[in-house]
C-alpha cells in the first residue's frame, strides 16, 4: 500500500515537474519577440524574382507582415520597410530596426532585396533554409566581413556578417542579405 502512495506522488511530482519544464521551455523559445524582423526565405525571393523594382515593391507588401513593418518610401526614393517592434517587445537602445530595402542594381530592369539587421537569428534561419533547399554555399571575397553565397539558376542570396565593422562603429548593421536575381543560367 505505502508503495503504490510513493509511486502516485512520484508520478504526480514527475509529471508537474515535466510539465512545468516544457511550459518553461516554451516561454523561453516563444517565437513572438523579435521573430517578425526575421523574414521567410520566400517572402524574399519572391520579391526579388517579381520583377522591377515596382512589381518587386508590390510583391513585398503584399507579403510583409501587417501592423509590424512599416513603408517608408516616399516620391521617387527606393522603397524600403521597416520593423515597428510591438509593445511588449525589447531591444537595447542603440539596436536598429531591422530595415527591408529594394535596391536598384546598375542598369538591370530588377531589384535587389536587401535586409539589414541587427539579429543574428536572421542569418541563422536563413542559412538553414538554403540548406535545406540543397543549396551549396560559395565563399564570397568580402574586406572586413564574413560573407557566403547560394545560388540557383533565377537568384543567389548573399549573407554578410560584418561584426568588427558593426563593432568599431562602421556599419550601421552587422548582419546582411542580398537576394539577387539573376537572368536564367547566367550564373552571377
Amino acid at each position: 500500500m505505502s508503495f503504490s502512495l510513493l509511486g502516485r506522488h512520484f508520478l504526480r511530482r514527475v509529471s508537474t515537474s515535466a510539465f512545468l519544464f516544457a511550459l518553461a521551455l516554451l516561454v523561453l523559445a516563444d517565437p513572438r519577440p523579435g521573430r517578425g524582423q526575421c523574414l521567410p526565405l520566400e517572402v524574399l525571393t519572391a520579391a526579388a524574382v517579381a520583377g522591377g523594382p515596382p512589381a518587386a515593391a508590390a510583391s513585398l507588401r503584399a507579403q510583409l507582415p501587417t501592423g509590424d513593418w512599416e513603408s517608408s518610401a516616399t516620391g521617387t526614393a527606393a522603397p524600403f520597410w521597416q520593423f515597428v517592434p510591438g509593445p511588449d517587445e525589447k531591444s537595447p537602445a542603440d539596436a536598429l530596426p531591422t530595415r527591408l530595402e529594394l535596391r536598384r542594381v546598375n542598369q538591370e530592369p530588377t531589384a535587389d532585396v536587401v535586409l539589414k539587421t541587427s539579429r543574428r537569428a536572421c542569418l541563422t534561419e536563413l542559412r538553414a533554409a538554403l540548406r535545406r533547399a540543397g543549396l551549396k554555399p560559395e565563399p564570397v571575397t568580402c574586406p572586413q566581413c564574413v560573407a557566403e553565397r547560394f545560388s540557383t539558376p533565377t537568384y543567389s542570396v548573399t549573407l554578410y556578417q560584418q561584426p568588427d565593422n558593426f563593432a568599431a562603429g562602421k556599419a550601421p548593421y552587422p548582419y546582411l542579405v542580398v537576394v539577387h536575381p539573376l537572368a536564367a543560367g547566367s550564373g552571377k
